[in-house]
Parts: structure tokens; C-alpha cells; sequence
């Protein structure tokens, strides 16, 4: 196991495969359980609903109280409470939201349920409430999966790609970097929807004809998808227009400030966590991209890397972040059994080439990355980032 500090992530020979390692796990931990993800799913309900009833029942009441309502409100200490109240509220309601997404993308990857039907119908009202396109994400999402860490065919924070090594290390001010993360977290997951923002952009020579199209998540004829996805981004687009109407009818009745205030920006916040952790899953100096004629799904999957967040975090957000490897091996198992592979088996099957990350906070996380995580050169064969 390779931890921050310590060398670069061993390559597996090619020869190792699913199967392999598949074999050596309790079938059992292969199994979807749909009670049991639904329970989850009604945690986090039940943690939504407890959040919001707190900011309008207790926090809410009691500024007012001390501070008067209205025009009243000439205290001082009325809006640096309200101030740190509502942040309070954005935080928590956001990583509430998040969990909710993290088991719609149980659904896409069919792990929420055995049954085909129950995990779109989950994955649509649940991704679409939180206004992504699902079968949109579901299909890229699943060519991500395929190609893991590929050059040319990944699709998700694919690097810059130099065709040498630069003679001299980039240099960008701290400064700089600051504010190229703080875009990347509030713009990245809008880019990625609406423009295919970190992605590949060449495509199938099949569907070449389309690459002066502006490629995006919701027009069926875009090149990341195949004609026979045309039905299913059509019934993502329908939902995703029924949550905009509900949106649009709830600020008519409650007005737009209201709207923003109890969904808006916990919905931002969560845009901001989806980016976060899966930069921090595949970008890293210690795990490496292939050229074609070194990759293998097995090699993709394990470059990744599986990091701790905190005893709160980690089964808040469904350890979506400190059991990646395994989800990439296997994307059909459920988490909670994903997690426990990961404890009890991933080590000794292939622990010389896992990667994980416990001694960094959260924005250390990220900044390391980031300021060293700059280019790959492809021709290498193995390619490992450099600066």
C-alpha cells in the first residue's frame, strides 16, 4: 500500500484480471441489497429534513426573538448570526445533498438494486432533482469506467498532455492556483454538463462529422453518445424540465431569495463536492495515465486513490472517497459492501499497488494535487504527472 510520501504506485502486469481477483472475495459482498440501500437513502432524507427543520424551527426563531424581524432587525448581532447560521445550514444541507447523489450514482452504475427498472426510477427523481441529466451522466460516466485513466479514452479530468517533457517545471503563483481551484469547484461540474468541460475532445471517427458541434450532456446527437442513447437522454432532458417547472413554481409561492436560500446554494455546494472528490480520486503524482498500448481495465482501475476524509465524512458521504478502488473494480457492488472488500480483502490481493491518502486535511488534499498535477507525456508508455 502506497501512502503520500512514498514512491510512485507499482505497475500490475498486465496478465492480472477482474476474474482474479473477483474469485478471492465472498461471493455475497457481489450482492445488491435494495432495503438496505433504501434505507440509507431515508438516513439521508430523515438528516435533510432534520437540517432544515432546525434552521426554521430553532436557529430561525430564536435570532428573531433576540433580534427582531423585519425592519426591526436594527441589532447588531442579528446578521453576523444570521450570517453564521445560514453557513452552518449550507454546509450540512450541502453534503446532505451530495449523499443523496452518491446513491443516485449507486443507481447508474446498478448497484442500488438487482432490478434494472428500480435503479433508473430511483437514479431519475433523485439525480434529477438535483438537476443532473442521469442517463446522460450514467452513459459518460460509464465510459469512464471502461477506460480509467487512458490518455485517449477517459473522460473525466483527463490531463494536459505534452508530446515531451518540459525542460523547466511550470511555475504558477500560489495565488494563481487559489483561484483555479476556487473555478474549478464552482464552474466544473456547470463545464463538464453544458460543455464537456475535462474531457476528451476527439471522438469515434464514426461520429467525426459532429466536431464542430457544441458537445454537451443533453442533445442526443451529441458525439459522447451513440444513437441508440437517443431515448434515454431524451427522458433525462424530460426530467430534468419537470424539476425546473417544480423549481420554478416553488419561487412563484415562496419568492426566489427563499428558493436559493433553503436549496440554491446547498445545491452549489454540492456541485462543489462532486468535483472535489473526484479530482482528488484520479489526480494525484503518485498514480499514472497509459497510452493504449500499456493500459488494461485492471490497470485503470487501481489508479485511483482512496481517501479518508474523517470519521464523519466517510459514512456521511456513503464512502464514496476511501473505497474508489474497489468501486472501480467492481462498479456493480454496492457501497456498503465496498467498503468492507476494501478493510478486509483489497490489501492482501493487491495492496503493493493500492494508493490511499490519510495524513493530508482537505484542502491540503486538493492544493497538493493541484500544484503538482500539471501535464502527462503520453509517449511514455506509463505516464505519471509532472510538473
Amino acid at each position: 500500500m502506497t501512502s503520500r510520501g512514498d514512491a510512485r504506485q507499482k505497475i500490475i502486469p498486465k496478465s492480472v484480471n477482474v476474474p482474479d481477483i473477483r474469485s478471492k472475495i465472498p461471493a455475497h459482498l457481489f450482492e445488491q441489497n435494495t432495503f438496505r440501500s433504501i434505507g440509507y437513502l431515508l438516513r439521508d432524507f430523515a438528516q435533510i429534513a432534520a437540517t432544515a427543520a432546525a434552521m426554521y424551527y430553532l436557529f430561525l426563531p430564536i435570532v428573531a426573538k433576540l433580534c427582531g424581524t423585519g425592519e426591526d432587525r436594527s441589532n447588531l448581532l442579528a446578521w453576523p448570526l444570521l450570517a453564521f447560521g445560514w453557513s452552518v445550514y449550507w454546509t450540512v444541507q450541502g453534503v446532505n445533498f451530495t449523499a443523496v447523489w452518491i446513491l443516485a450514482h449507486e443507481c447508474g452504475h446498478r448497484a442500488f438494486s438487482s432490478s434494472l427498472l428500480v435503479n433508473d426510477i430511483f437514479g431519475l427523481v433523485l439525480h434529477s432533482a438535483l438537476l443532473v441529466p442521469f442517463h446522460a451522466w450514467r452513459i459518460t460516466h460509464g465510459n469512464h469506467h471502461k477506460h480509467t485513466n487512458h490518455c485517449d479514452l477517459d473522460t473525466v479530468f483527463v490531463p494536459i498532455k505534452m508530446s515531451e517533457p518540459l525542460r523547466e517545471a511550470i511555475g504558477t503563483a500560489p495565488i494563481v492556483s487559489f483561484v483555479q481551484v476556487i473555478v474549478m469547484l464552482t464552474l466544473g461540474w456547470p463545464g463538464y454538463l453544458f460543455a464537456n468541460v475535462a474531457s476528451q475532445k476527439s471522438y469515434p471517427k464514426e461520429r467525426q462529422n459532429h466536431d464542430k458541434q457544441w458537445v454537451n450532456h443533453f442533445d442526443p446527437a451529441s458525439p459522447i453518445f451513440e444513437p441508440r442513447d437517443r431515448a434515454d437522454i431524451i427522458i433525462s432532458n424530460v426530467f430534468i424540465l419537470i424539476a425546473l417547472v417544480c423549481i420554478g413554481y416553488a419561487i412563484s409561492v415562496f419568492g426566489f431569495a427563499n428558493v436559493f436560500f433553503w436549496y440554491g446554494v446547498p445545491y452549489l455546494h454540492t456541485n462543489g463536492w462532486l468535483v472535489y472528490i473526484t479530482y482528488l480520486q484520479h489526480s494525484d503524482e503518485r498514480i499514472p495515465h497509459y497510452n493504449n498500448d500499456e493500459f488494461t481495465f485492471v490497470r485503470g482501475a487501481l489508479a485511483a486513490v482512496d481517501r479518508d476524509f474523517g470519521s464523519w465524512l466517510n459514512p456521511w458521504l456513503h464512502h464514496i472517497h476511501d473505497s474508489h478502488v474497489v468501486h472501480h473494480l467492481f462498479s456493480t457492488m454496492p457501497f456498503f459492501h465496498a467498503i468492507e472488500v476494501t478493510r478486509k480483502h483489497l490489501t492482501p490481493l493487491v495492496g503493493e499497488y493500492y494508493i490511499t491518502e490519510k495524513r493530508q486535511g482537505l484542502w491540503g488534499m486538493v492544493w497538493q494535487s493541484w500544484r503538482n498535477c500539471l501535464y502527462v507525456v503520453p509517449s511514455e508508455g506509463v505516464a505519471f504527472y509532472r510538473r
